[in-house]
């Protein structure tokens, strides 16, 4: 055993489970996060969830698709 782990399957396992989700759940530049629309949407991604600055911030990270 090398000790090395399989990213290709870790990412497609999330990619599905995020999907079961109802995220479209792409990652982020520089691994920041994660899009937290909808499956199928037509606009930039967007992470709800992470990158926000204050509380009361609508949403976080968002980079063009």
């Amino acid at each position: 055993m090398s000790g090395q782990t399989d990213t290709t399957h870790d990412e497609a396992a999330s990619l599905t489970a995020g999907h079961a989700a109802g995220y479209c759940w792409v990652q982020g530049p520089g691994a920041r996060g994660r899009c937290t629309r909808r499956p199928g949407h037509d606009d930039d991604h967007v992470d709800y969830y992470n990158g926000r600055q204050s509380i009361t911030d609508v949403e976080g990270y968002r980079w063009p698709q």
